[in-house]
């Protein structure tokens, strides 16, 4: 929803105090002051004036920030959280430490951040992209079922991967020159613009060296 000011984002949220979900868009919002404790869901979209967020409400269950460039940090996560998607916010930095109870985690076009809280969750999908400051991945926990790395140029290997995953995909990522081992549940693997895993038309996983001719 676009609000014009914050006058108007406040008197409605004034006149809805049960509201469950919020969608944010627009340059006329930047400030908020407070959130509703019902709320389970939060998307702020192109609200390049928002400098801060408020406390989270403990109901929130979903937290997505797109293009929030002056956002320099996040408030505590709370233990409901389930999913949590940042993308293009430069300012942030870090990430608070993540709930148990998060499964998704979603972090794009965040240059600043140098790397992921340690431990991860029992996350089921993690996806990383064009995220130039992070050069490795903590442990990956034992519940994951899809791991995506895209553009991220720093990262040079990867940690062990769970026996629960089912889709890796890597794209542009220059500097990775090996795959650990690759657990017998995977059923997708997609490696795009990767030359220091596939040199010589080779792709080196773990000890095993698979060369692809073609006629």
């Amino acid at each position: 929803m676009t609000f014009n000011s914050n006058e108007a984002l406040a008197a409605y949220l004034w006149d809805n105090p049960g509201l469950t979900k919020l969608y944010l868009e627009g340059p006329g919002i930047t400030s908020l002051k407070a959130l509703p404790s019902s709320l389970t869901f939060l998307s702020m979209d192109n609200c390049p004036g928002m400098t801060s967020l408020p406390a989270l409400p403990p109901s929130l269950i979903g937290l997505h920030l797109d293009n929030c460039p002056q956002i320099t940090s996040l408030p505590a996560l709370p233990a409901s959280l389930t999913s949590l998607l940042i993308y293009s916010c430069p300012g942030i930095t870090r990430l608070p430490g993540l709930p148990p109870s998060l499964n998704s985690l979603d972090v794009a076009h965040c240059p600043g951040i140098t790397g992921l809280p340690e431990p991860l969750p029992l996350l089921t999908f993690l996806r990383v992209c064009d995220c130039r400051g992070i050069t490795n991945l903590p442990a990956l926990p034992s519940s994951l079922g899809g791991l995506h790395v895209d553009s991220c140029p720093r990262i040079t290997s990867l940690p062990g991967l769970p026996g629960s995953l089912t889709s890796l995909r890597f794209y542009s990522c220059p500097e990775i020159t090996s795959l650990p081992a690759l657990p017998s549940s995977l059923t997708h693997l997609t490696i795009y613009n990767c030359p220091g895993l596939t040199k010589n038309g080779a792709l080196t996983v773990g000890t095993l060296r698979i060369e692809i001719h073609e006629k």
